[in-house]
């Protein structure tokens, strides 16, 4: 019998990363692995804020990018003791476009007990140096969450609050801000504000926060299209190209939610669970339902028209001066199956604005 791998550990989370501050163990060198930005940033920050004083920070803090400087600078930094401190900090982003990083396997095996040295690299290759080095216990984790994931990450999140949110006002907050955790963060500091002294958020707390200025984005645009509700979904466009979103943007997330569709249709069809539809769509189960509406008003015959209709409004927005609300709102006609019957609608949004 062959015997199996052992698994390997975890890497670290934040709140490891967080545990090791509190009991004074921080390792000499730590690499940051993937692209979630808000995670490198807030680890670098509690590194930073429990490693080195704000009036230190001008001489025993630096941060370098892998595309400007040379590997020698890098390690040069990292070998020099600190100036009027105990510990200096060096945090290397962009780790990917450093020429000869490999260099720095020599300094990361046999570190200075004094440095702290960060790498932050987006895809590191683990089959070369100095990646390969890193054993799990210094590599930090930040991959970016999936729309199914991030309630579980409010939820989580919102306990350093010493509060708790329940499950419907999580999903709820998650379709206002998607995955953005930066801009998850901040909400969860204002609902934390907003609901003062109390310790449970509610559904009512997110709406009141979030929901006025987030109630036009393009989860509700999602759901004014997928039930083919046209004056809606035109009044959630406007304010959204008011709001200055981007139309190609836009285009990309409904090609997104006709291709979630276009998948759910072939899932049901092989009678695929409904937990195993939700992991495979990465939309969180609380919307599972709403999306079958959405199936049930586009079936699975109109998705090729659906394709051909975005396809035909992003090359409009990209080789013609025709103003972006006359295209978007004539492509949300046809999402509609309206491009007959809404003929004179359509030629009065022509003359209003193309005159």
């Amino acid at each position: 019998m062959k015997s199996r791998r052992p698994k390997k550990p975890p890497r670290l989370s934040i709140d490891d990363l967080q545990e090791a501050v509190k009991q004074n163990n921080i390792a000499p060198c730590y690499l940051f692995a993937g692209p979630e930005l808000f995670t490198t940033d807030e680890a670098v920050t509690l590194l930073c804020d429990a490693i080195v004083p704000v009036e230190q920070r001008s001489f025993n803090y630096d941060v370098l990018y892998g595309y400007e400087v040379d590997v020698n600078e890098v390690i040069a930094l990292a070998s020099s003791y600190p100036m009027m401190g105990e510990k200096r900090m060096v945090v290397v982003k962009e780790l990917d476009k450093l020429n000869k990083s490999d260099m720095l396997t020599s300094y990361i095996k046999n570190p200075l007990d004094s440095t702290v040295l960060i790498l932050i690299s987006e895809s590191p290759d683990f089959r070369k140096n100095p990646f390969r080095i890193f054993d799990e216990k210094r590599i930090l984790d930040c991959k970016p969450v999936y729309d199914n994931q991030v309630p579980q990450w409010i939820m989580k999140r919102v306990k350093r609050y010493k509060k708790s949110i329940l499950p419907e006002a999580a999903t709820m907050l998650a379709a206002y801000t998607g995955t953005a955790l930066r801009q998850v963060a901040n909400e969860l500091e204002k609902l934390d504000i907003y609901t003062a002294d109390r310790k449970e958020i509610s559904i009512d707390d997110v709406h009141a926060v979030v929901g006025v200025t987030k109630a036009f984005n393009i989860f509700e645009l999602y759901k004014a299209i997928g039930f083919k509700d046209a004056s809606n979904a035109i009044n959630i466009l406007d304010r959204m190209l008011e709001r200055g979103e981007s139309p190609v943007m836009i285009i990309t997330m409904l090609t997104r939610l006709f291709s979630q569709i276009a998948k759910l249709g072939d899932l049901e069809s092989k009678n695929v669970p409904k937990q195993k539809i939700a992991s495979d769509l990465k939309i969180n189960p609380f919307f599972l339902d709403e999306y079958f509406g959405y199936l049930k008003k586009h079936p699975p015959d109109s998705i090729a028209g659906r394709f051909k209709s975005l396809l035909s409004a992003d090359t409009a927005l990209k080789t013609t001066n025709k103003d972006p609300r006359l295209i978007l709102s004539i492509l949300i006609y046809h999402l509609m199956d309206k491009d007959t019957g809404s003929l004179d609608i359509i030629n009065e949004l022509e003359g209003q604005f193309i005159g």
